[in-house]
């Protein structure tokens, strides 16, 4: 009985190690929060679907893609080479993004 509770306290060990190593690690391809800046502030995805649609007067298109994975320009986002997504200055301060057909919300933090 010794052996085989020596054995399940290692086990535990080894899982609680493997799993805090994995919350270290950064998403698959080196890939960052989604961010976009807008009028020089960083805003971040919240995965969040916006509830409204943005008033067509306030889109705006994204311009570039952040190499670096950091927005350093307005327009700038690091989630689409393609660049051009829709994105709104929302009245509550947020910004809204068009990503796959959603509308997602961002915040500065």
């Amino acid at each position: 009985m010794k052996n085989g509770m020596g054995k399940r306290i290692l086990l535990t060990i080894c899982l609680v190690i493997l799993l805090l190593a994995a919350g270290c690690v950064k998403k698959a391809g080196g890939d960052e929060q989604a961010a976009i800046m807008v009028d020089g502030v960083i805003y971040y995805s919240t995965d969040t679907a916006v509830l409204e649609e943005p008033d067509e007067d306030t889109i705006r298109y994204t311009s570039s893609y952040a190499e670096n994975g950091v927005p350093s320009k307005d327009g700038e986002a690091n989630f689409n080479r393609e660049s051009k997504n829709p994105y709104a200055l929302l009245e509550n301060g947020t910004v809204a993004v068009l990503i796959d057909g959603r509308w997602i919300e961002f915040r500065a933090k």
